[in-house]
C-alpha cells in the first residue's frame, strides 16, 4: 500500500500548493483591485479544490519525510511587479492542480473530474485578473500617443482621435503647466481617453496619476525611481520609463518598470537636448526585455515602415500624431502599419 499512500500525498501537497496560490490571487482581486467579482470566482474556486481532495489525503501528510520541503526555489521569481506575481501564482495554481489531477486519477476518479474543472476555472481566473491590469494590458498596445500641449491647441479632442484611430495608450505631456492646471486637464483627457477603449498615462506628475486613479505614470531618467514611484501609485498603476541606454533600461527593468520607451530614434522637436540613440539602441536590446517597448523619438509613418522589422513591440509618437491635419486618420495609418505581420 506505499504506493497508494505516495499517491495519496502528491495529492495533498498539491491540493495545499493550489489553494495557497488561489489565496493568494483573491487576495489580490480584493485588497488591490477592488473586485468583487473576481475575488468571489478565486474564494469559489479554492473552495471547490479543498472539497475536491478526499480526507485521505490529509491524513497521509507526512512534512518530515518531504525531502523537497527545504528545498529552495532554484533561481527565484522577480516580483517587483504586480503581473510578475499574478502569472507566478497562476501557474503554481495550474501546476498544481494537473498534478493533483494526475494523482487522484490513481485513486478517486470523481476527483480527478473535479480537479480537471477546477484547472480549466483557474486559467479563467488569471485572464480575469490579467484583464484588470493596465501593465499587462500594454501588452497589446501597438501605438502608443504623446499627447504634447506644447504641439497642439486642443489635447483632449486630440487624445480622443487618436484612441479612435487606433493608439492603445494615451500620455498627456504638459511641461508648461503647473501641477494644478495639469490635474484639471487630465481629468478630462483621461475621461475622453477611456470612452474611446484605450488607456491613460500620466506623465511625470506622480500624485496626479495617484490622485486620478490613471491606468499609468511615465518617468524620465531625472524624476523618481520606479520604486518610489510604486510607493505613490500602488501595485495596480503601471509604470513607464524612458531609457537612452542599455544600461538603463534595464536598470529600469530591475526597478520594477512595467514598460519602457526608447530613443530618441531620431531628432525630435519635444526634447532637442537629448542626443540621438538611433535604432542601434533597439538591436542591443533585442531579446534582452521581457515588457513592452516603445521606440520613440522623431517618428512618422515613413520612418516607422523603415524600422517594422526592428522595433521590439511598439512605438511612441507626439508630433506625427498632434501636428497632423486629422489626428484619427493619422493615428489609424500608423497602427496599421505596426499590425503584426499574417504568417
Amino acid at each position: 500500500m506505499a504506493a497508494q499512500r505516495d499517491s495519496w500525498r502528491i495529492l495533498d501537497a498539491n491540493g495545499n500548493r493550489a489553494a495557497e496560490g488561489l489565496r493568494v490571487l483573491e487576495d489580490i482581486a480584493r485588497f488591490v483591485l477592488d473586485d468583487v467579482r473576481i475575488a468571489r470566482m478565486a474564494k469559489e474556486l479554492r473552495h471547490a479544490v479543498r472539497a475536491a481532495i478526499p480526507a485521505e489525503a490529509a491524513a497521509s501528510r507526512d512534512a518530515g519525510e518531504d525531502v523537497g520541503a527545504d528545498s529552495p526555489a532554484p533561481g527565484g521569481i522577480d516580483r517587483a511587479r504586480l503581473v510578475d506575481l499574478v502569472r507566478a501564482n497562476a501557474a503554481r495554481v495550474q501546476e498544481a492542480l494537473r498534478a493533483a489531477e494526475e494523482a487522484a486519477r490513481l485513486l478517486v476518479p470523481t476527483a480527478a473530474s473535479a480537479l480537471e474543472a477546477a484547472r480549466y476555472r483557474a486559467y479563467q481566473l488569471e485572464s480575469a485578473v490579467l484583464s484588470r491590469l493596465p501593465a499587462w494590458l500594454m501588452h497589446r498596445v501597438r501605438l502608443y500617443a504623446i499627447i504634447d500641449t506644447a504641439l497642439c491647441a486642443d489635447p483632449e479632442a486630440v487624445a480622443a482621435a487618436a484612441a479612435r484611430g487606433g493608439a492603445g495608450a494615451i500620455q498627456l505631456r504638459a511641461k508648461g503647466l503647473a501641477e494644478r492646471s495639469y490635474r484639471e486637464l487630465a481629468a478630462r483627457v483621461q475621461q475622453a481617453v477611456r470612452a474611446a477603449g484605450a488607456l491613460f498615462i500620466v506623465n511625470d506628475h506622480v500624485a496626479v496619476a495617484r490622485a486620478l486613479g490613471a491606468d499609468g505614470v511615465h518617468v524620465g531618467q531625472d524624476d523618481l525611481d520606479p520604486r518610489d514611484v510604486r510607493a505613490v501609485v500602488g501595485a495596480r498603476t503601471a509604470i513607464g520609463v524612458s531609457a537612452h541606454t542599455r544600461e538603463q533600461a534595464l536598470a529600469a527593468i530591475a526597478s520594477g518598470a512595467d514598460y519602457l520607451g526608447l530613443g530618441p530614434m531620431y531628432a525630435t522637436a519635444t526634447k532637442p537636448h537629448e542626443p540621438c540613440r538611433g535604432p542601434e539602441l533597439l538591436d542591443e536590446l533585442r531579446g534582452n526585455l521581457g515588457i513592452p517597448s516603445y521606440a520613440i523619438g522623431g517618428l512618422d509613418a515613413d520612418r516607422i515602415r523603415a524600422l517594422r522589422a526592428r522595433i521590439p513591440h511598439g512605438v511612441a509618437v507626439a508630433a506625427a500624431i498632434c501636428r497632423a491635419a486629422d489626428p484619427e486618420r493619422a493615428a489609424s495609418e500608423l497602427h496599421w502599419i505596426l499590425e503584426p505581420e499574417e504568417s
